[in-house]
């Protein structure tokens, strides 16, 4: 029978603690690497007020309102910050800015009339929510039934 030298344990040691750190590498670079995940958009229609959007509605205010980052439109200069002062819920987690950009009934937003209604997303172009004036006192909001 072969008797393995205190060299030879020394080494398998050597090899199998390389190994060890190798693999805790291996997952901690995955855990770093992998994003925070955000809730995803709403299931199905969003109601604000009488005004009822499809997932399709809001994906397109979010991404118009992304398109216009750099150069906001209308006289509110749309999307400006969303301060949350209300404390409403936003599904973006890990997202400290919140956009606000208008969402219409009759389309994309142009500039003219915002209406009540606001998509809401993070400065990289993450969904937030969905948010309206409507029944808000003031100029305060209320989140969208469904989002």
């Amino acid at each position: 029978m072969y008797k393995t030298t205190s060299k030879e344990l020394e080494h398998q040691k050597i090899r199998m603690f390389k190994a060890y750190l190798l693999l805790l590498g291996s997952l901690l670079s995955v855990t770093v690497a992998s994003p925070v995940e955000s809730r995803s958009l709403p299931s199905g229609s969003v109601t604000c007020g009488s005004n009822v959007y499809t997932v399709s509605q809001v994906v397109s205010a979010v991404s118009n309102g992304v398109s216009h980052l750099n150069s906001p439109i209308g006289s509110d200069s749309y999307p400006h910050i969303f301060e949350n002062r209300e404390g409403l819920p936003m599904f973006c987690t890990g997202k400290t800015v919140f956009e606000e950009y208008p969402i219409l009934k009759s389309g994309a937003y142009n500039g003219g009339s915002p209406g009540a209604d606001r998509v809401v997303f993070s400065s990289d172009g993450v969904y937030c929510a969905v948010i309206t004036h409507t029944g808000a006192g003031g100029n305060n909001f209320l989140a969208c039934k469904g989002d």
